[in-house]
C-alpha cells in the first residue's frame, strides 16, 4: 500500500450491505453486500476490526445465516 499520510485503506463494502449476522460464540460480525461479497469483522473491547473478505457469489446474496452454535455461516445466491 502507498505510505502517504493522506492515504487510507478502506475495508468497507463497495455496494449496499444487505445482510448482517452476529456470532456470539466466535465473537464475529459478518456482513454481505448485494454484489456477492462477504466480510468478517472481529468484535473487540471497543468497536470491531476487519478480519477477512470473500467474493462468495457472482450476484446478490439471497440468504445469510449463522448456525445455532455460531461456528458456521451459510450464504446462498441464484447461481
Amino acid at each position: 500500500l502507498p505510505s502517504a499520510d493522506f492515504y487510507e485503506h478502506s475495508y468497507m463494502h463497495r455496494d449496499i450491505v444487505t445482510h448482517v449476522c452476529v456470532s456470539k460464540a466466535a465473537e464475529f460480525v459478518m456482513t454481505a453486500s448485494c454484489d456477492g461479497h462477504v466480510k468478517f469483522w472481529k468484535k473487540m473491547p471497543e468497536g470491531i476490526e476487519f478480519v477477512k473478505h470473500y467474493h462468495a457469489h457472482l450476484g446478490p446474496i439471497h440468504a445469510f445465516v449463522v448456525s445455532f452454535d455460531g461456528k458456521m455461516l451459510v450464504s446462498t445466491s441464484a447461481e
